[in-house]
């Protein structure tokens, strides 16, 4: 087969099979727990690159899977014996007008945040820089500007896209025909690889504003941080919170501080104000009054925007980040505050000023746990849902911290709840997106990321001990969550999904009843054989 589509493919597409020095390379995705071994990988250039890839899979019934990035935590964008439509090729910005873009889905987003800040714009994507632009939009795309300008999907205007029949087309929501106003709105949040493949999406630009404040702290107190939790979780679920401000929260377990003596469950905070630092820590100390610690760290944008340490209202220092000025530029914002939502292997801090200048102090948190959760492939298992309405936060907050205080510690792996604010644009124009929960007031994440080791017996030992923690900590807060989120999949909510009537439960947990209906229809309309096929992909009605 792979000999096949080499025979047919064009001279300028770039295959790669087994037997290759490179395949092992190539077939490598974000989430080391699945080591498939499909056929062949196509990098595509272009969108016609793309519908040559289609067109051969649909003649000679070849089965096929879609990567952009490679950042889908079930490995859905890989499996034996497939071919990969690799889109990462596929990188290069084009400006429509002043204020849209065309970015092709292939493009690495942190790559966007630093082509885009040369000319004083971004777009409201993730803080995970390594993943690329196909995968989080389609899936809805939660970020830190997401209170202020939404999800990253509700910034597409346009999008092109190469349908089950190989045809190319440029799709909007302000087209004539509604089949096609449909479509558009499936892409926005439907999850990736459903209805065709897009290749590019055109964006609606947002411009920096003069000043862009983040900040970021890790609380040491058990006490204390679920006291911090508590208060956020509440804050948020009054849902009257300053939009300017979108922040996220981590708890995780850390090591004991002596031997024989229970684990230690760590809180950390982060957070993009659109604003000055002045405006945000007033802003902090309105809400959280003495659960910000002194040595928060802040970073602003731009050094003529600076604001002089001893401005700061009693109780606040201005902890320096190691870059000139205590300046980062919008991109490293995003860095930054991913950094302290995601755990990794050390933790930067400062206990003197020579610290400060240089910020090479570490405290070690898990020594041999990986040293990022977002920019190196890991074995890994994640899972999300939302707060039930109605519930009491404070109870939830408890039984988090119940079931993590009740973790056994071990050094190799990194496990901890995140917490991620909703609110603001979110809650607007909700039909014109696939996001069931667009009222909710946070979005909740469970994870655990590990290294492997040599021995594949003892990977397959941790790895159904690690995602059985994972699935456990779920069960447990059943009683107060609901939904999850498709760009945090898991396809383990729901047991023997091949069967169709158990996969349309695990759908329907992710784009509720009246979305998967609606989904489901436009899946007839536009791919009723089922072309684009994967564990989780939508079914026909």
């Amino acid at each position: 087969m792979n000999q096949s589509i080499k025979d047919k493919a064009r001279k300028n597409l770039k295959i790669i099979s087994k037997g290759d020095s490179l395949y092992h390379y190539a077939r490598v995705i974000s989430n080391t727990r699945f080591g498939y071994m499909p056929a062949a990988i196509v990098y595509c250039e272009t969108a016609e690159d793309v519908s040559f890839c289609i067109n051969y899979c649909r003649t000679y019934t070849v089965p096929f899977r879609i990567r952009s990035g490679g950042h889908q935590h079930e490995g859905m964008c890989s499996a034996d014996n497939v071919i990969i439509i690799d889109l990462s090729e596929m990188n290069t910005i084009v400006y429509d007008t002043e204020d849209t873009a065309w970015i092709p889905v292939g493009k690495q987003l942190g790559k966007v945040y630093e082509e885009l800040e040369k000319r004083d714009q971004t777009l409201p994507g993730g803080g995970c820089q390594s993943v690329n632009v196909g995968g989080l939009t389609q899936g809805g795309g939660w970020g830190t500007s997401i209170r202020k300008y939404g999800l990253t999907c509700d910034s597409v205007i346009e999008c092109e896209i190469v349908l089950a029949d190989g045809t190319v087309a440029i799709i909007s929501d302000e087209d004539e025909d509604q089949d096609i106003c449909d479509l558009f709105w499936a892409l926005k949040g439907g999850g990736g690889g459903n209805f065709g493949v897009v290749t590019r999406f055109k964006f609606k630009l947002v411009s920096l504003l003069p000043v862009t404040t983040s900040f970021s702290f890790t609380l040491k107190s058990p006490k204390k941080s679920k006291s911090l939790i508590k208060t956020w979780a509440n804050l948020h679920a009054k849902m009257n919170l300053d939009v300017n401000l979108s922040t996220a929260c981590g708890v995780l377990v850390s090591e004991p501080e002596k031997e024989g003596e229970d684990v230690t469950v760590l809180a950390r905070m982060g957070g993009l104000y659109y604003g000055s630092k002045k405006k945000l820590v007033a802003l902090l100390a309105h809400h959280f009054g003495d659960l910000i610690p002194k040595d928060t760290s802040f970073a602003k944008q731009h050094p003529e925007n600076y604001i002089d340490p001893e401005d700061q209202p009693e109780g606040f220092i201005l902890k320096s980040m190691p870059t000139s000025e205590n300046t980062l530029s919008f991109t490293a914002h995003q860095r930054f505050i991913a950094d302290f939502v995601n755990p990794t292997g050390s933790l930067e801090y400062f206990e003197n000023d020579d610290d400060k200048k240089c910020g090479n102090r570490k405290l070690t948190i898990l020594a041999k746990a990986p040293d990022s959760t977002c920019d190196q492939p890991h074995p890994h298992k994640v899972t999300s849902a939302f707060p039930k309405d109605n519930i009491d936060h404070d109870i939830l907050v408890d039984k988090i911290f119940d079931v993590l205080e009740n973790t056994c510690y071990f050094s190799d792996v990194t496990r901890y709840m995140s917490f991620h604010c909703l609110g603001g644009a979110v809650t607007e124009n909700p039909k014109d997106r696939v996001f069931a929960f667009s009222q909710k007031p946070y979005l909740l994440q469970i994870q655990a990321w590990w290294d492997n080791v040599a021995n594949v017996f003892t990977n397959e030992k941790r790895n159904a001990e690690y995602v059985n923690w994972v699935k456990d900590f779920r069960k447990e807060l059943s009683p107060y969550t609901e939904g999850s989120f498709i760009n945090f999949v898991d396809s383990s909510l729901v047991e023997d999904i091949e069967k169709d009537e158990n996969r349309l439960k695990l759908l329907e947990i992710y784009y509720g009843e009246e979305n998967l209906e609606k989904l489901r229809a436009i899946k007839t309309k536009q791919d009723p054989n089922q072309l684009f096929k994967f564990e989780m992909s939508i079914l026909p009605e």
